[in-house]
């Protein structure tokens, strides 16, 4: 504090020094006319050396604030980074904080002394490393899909009332920029949760950073898209009190209050036009039949809210084992052991198949290769990132591997599965970020799309998931058409086949990532193909008949 106020004598120094003043200033004592002008000058000294005191209070105590906010959370994120970033809130704050709260510090220290210097030295150094303002959009929309999935109410988000280890409450800010960011993706409905839980926060904040009337502004229009009039006319009339040069307020009020005229001629039928209420019925009527894809996305989002009920025909079929894989060599000693987690389709759960450090070195091999991950784009033809799949995934095969690691799990793979690994895909791991999803797909080509039509090994006709971590809420692996659920345990494996004996897709397959709700998710997948299949897995007599991989008996 005493290095700002040298700062002030300096600079009122070299404001008075600057000043228009007679030469004979050393007489001005007997002049009260030569004084006249002083007063007024001391004057606009005094209230611009106050507002400059007050900026700089201001500046200190914001950048004290942040030190403390930023200090904390650092240390606590520190003792856990994993932990820590496995918390869609943390991991969205962090994002946040680069992109707009250390700006704010720069902007705040633009005047630095030597020290400060040294930290704006140390900030463009780490420059490269920081988010962009596309990273911190993506973090709120995967908030606000984590919401809408899990059924989670702004307030429960903000408050840390979800799973995992929430460090802090979300602050008026962070709700402040989710609104904002639904109201750009025009979901009124989340635009009015998160600008709700703004002004709620306000009140609790000592916060002058956001201007209320804007966020009236927001929630107004909000309330209006989402057709409560009533509502939108007395946000904007409260809106209007706040701030009555506002641009737009006393427009929406009349444009508010013909819209509720005419819904109050309407409920009296002074209309005489009952066009409206059939219309109302017949968009009523549109909305309660879903479609094929509206109908699987509920199913998907219920399914990774909560299991389904098995029925008890399905249940006592499910079986545990041992496998020896038909007396496999690598399985003789050491048998697999298999759960059947569902009939039909089937699929098996290989239990405890990859080690610690397997799961290790994977990571290791995988994370300076992780890209964007993509998925096959019928209209292009080609694999590309995907809204609907949200990681990053990275390539393995054994030659970038000196220790051997990959052969060793293939070898195994082959074993457990008894499939030839000659035409498979190599591994691919892959790390969910904040609110990870992969939303319902085939992991086969289906007729018409030409994915596998130019690849020697066919199509794909199995799938391996491997889990190198177990996930603390969300993140299972769901199978909307059927109701199977597998929830990621680490070392485990699923397996299941894409394709019928006949080489026709089976279409119960269609599976999904459920959404990482906390935690991290690391999963490796092997994609094996049907080429070089051919005497291992033989076709049946009955076109539509199924593989019998669920018998323990086959197994050995």
């Amino acid at each position: 504090m005493e290095q700002a106020w040298r700062t002030i004598l300096v600079v009122l120094l070299a404001v008075l020094v600057s000043l228009n003043v007679p030469e004979t200033h050393a007489e001005l004592y007997t002049a009260l006319a030569h004084m006249e002008n002083l007063v007024s000058t001391e004057a606009d000294l005094s209230e611009s050396l106050q507002r400059y005191v007050a900026a700089e209070e201001a500046r200190l105590n914001r950048i004290k604030m942040l030190a403390r906010s930023v200090g904390n959370i650092s240390s606590e994120a520190t003792a856990d980074v994993a932990k820590y970033l496995g918390h869609p809130v943390n991991a969205y704050r962090l994002l946040r904080r680069f992109v707009s709260d250390w700006r704010e510090v720069e902007d705040l220290l633009n005047e630095p002394s030597n020290n400060e210097k040294d930290f704006l030295m140390t900030l463009d150094e780490r420059r490269p490393l920081f988010p962009t303002s596309d990273d911190v959009s993506g973090a709120a929309t995967a908030l606000m899909r984590l919401q809408h999935t899990y059924a989670l109410s702004a307030a429960d988000i903000v408050d840390g009332q979800i799973p995992g280890d929430q460090k802090e409450p979300m602050a008026a800010a962070d709700c402040f920029y989710l609104g904002t960011i639904a109201y750009e993706a025009t979901n009124y409905k989340r635009t009015k949760d998160w600008m709700e839980q703004t002004v709620r926060k306000m009140g609790e904040e000592d916060n002058g950073d956001i201007d209320l009337a804007t966020v009236y502004d927001y929630l107004a229009f909000a309330e209006y898209k989402l057709g409560n009039v009533r509502k939108a006319l007395k946000l904007t009339r409260e809106l209007l009190a706040m701030d009555p040069d506002h641009p737009r307020a006393a427009s929406n009020i009349r444009h508010y209050e013909e819209i509720a005229a005419e819904e109050n001629r309407q409920k009296r039928g002074e209309t005489g036009n009952d066009a409206p209420s059939e219309e109302k019925k017949k968009k009523k009527d549109e909305l309660s039949e879903l479609n094929e894809w509206e109908r699987e996305r509920r199913q998907y989002e219920n399914l990774c809210r909560e299991p389904v009920p098995m029925k008890k025909s399905l249940k006592k079929r499910l079986k545990c084992y041992y496998t020896t894989g038909k007396r496999h060599p690598r399985l003789i000693l050491r048998p697999v052991k298999v759960e059947v987690a569902f009939i039909k389709p089937t699929i098996l759960i290989f239990r405890d198949v990859l080690s610690e450090p397997e799961m290790n070195r994977l990571k290791e091999l995988a994370y300076s290769r992780l890209n964007r991950a993509t998925a096959f784009n019928s209209a292009e033809g080609k694999y590309l990132p995907a809204d609907y799949r949200i990681s990053k995934s990275s390539w393995l095969g054994p030659e970038i591997d000196d220790t051997g690691t990959i052969q060793v799990i293939d070898n195994r793979i082959e074993a457990m599965t008894g499939l030839s690994m000659e035409t498979a895909e190599q591994l691919q791991v892959v790390n969910y970020g904040i609110g990870g999803q992969y939303e319902p797909h085939f992991d086969y080509a289906r007729k018409g799309e030409e994915a596998f039509s130019h690849s020697e090994g066919g199509n794909r006709i199995a799938t391996v998931l491997f889990y190198m971590s177990d996930v603390e809420a969300g993140g299972a692996t769901v199978f909307p058409k059927v109701g199977a659920r597998i929830i990621p345990s680490k070392g485990d494996a699923s397996f299941w086949y894409n394709l019928l004996p006949s080489g026709d897709g089976d279409g119960l397959t269609r599976h999904a990532g459920c959404p990482v709700l906390s935690g991290t998710k690391w999963v490796c997948n092997k994609w094996i193909h049907e080429r070089g299949q051919e005497f291992r897995k033989k076709c049946k007599i009955n076109r539509n008949e199924n593989w019998d991989i669920h018998i323990p008996e086959n197994n050995y």
